[in-house]
């Protein structure tokens, strides 16, 4: 599928031409500041271990501007792109903030000991480890195949 090229939708107005193009201009912003919040996040994160799993919590303020940002986004960002784009989008950032609240959330109540029991603990533990080993094994395929490109150009 080809990128989507406002100059070549003959059935638009010039006027039409140029609203797209800011429309779509402000939705690649919008993108960018949430994929840059996102990165801190997930930086954060990648350095997080049993030792230290409760400074997940000093993400809350990040979590809130990601929140804010999704916000505009679903406000005003997408309505450059068709529904069934816009979904696809919406969803993928929506997913993002839903585990990173859950991160924190699980986070908040292990660190209060609410009482679930041992085995519980230890397999929401577990259950977090597995995801901040996940996201640096992540993190780092990603370094590498940014080496990777920049090494071809």
């Amino acid at each position: 599928m080809e990128p989507f090229d406002p100059n070549n939708a003959p059935q638009l107005s010039e006027q039409q031409k140029e609203q797209l193009r800011r429309d779509l201009y402000t939705l690649e912003k919008r993108l960018a500041k949430i994929h840059a919040i996102r990165t801190d996040i997930n930086e954060h994160f990648a350095h997080i271990d049993r030792s230290n799993y409760t400074t997940a919590l000093t993400q809350k303020k990040n979590l809130q501007n990601l929140r804010r940002e999704y916000e505009q986004l679903e406000k005003e960002a997408v309505k450059c792109l068709e529904p069934a784009d816009a979904a696809v989008v919406l969803e993928q950032e929506y997913n993002y903030i839903l585990t990173v609240d859950n991160i924190l959330t699980t986070t908040r109540e292990l660190k209060r000991n609410a009482p679930i029991g041992e085995e519980n603990r230890e397999a929401i533990m577990s259950g977090l480890e597995q995801f901040y080993n996940g996201l640096r094994a992540e993190l780092v395929a990603d370094r590498k195949e940014r080496e990777a490109r920049q090494k071809l150009n």
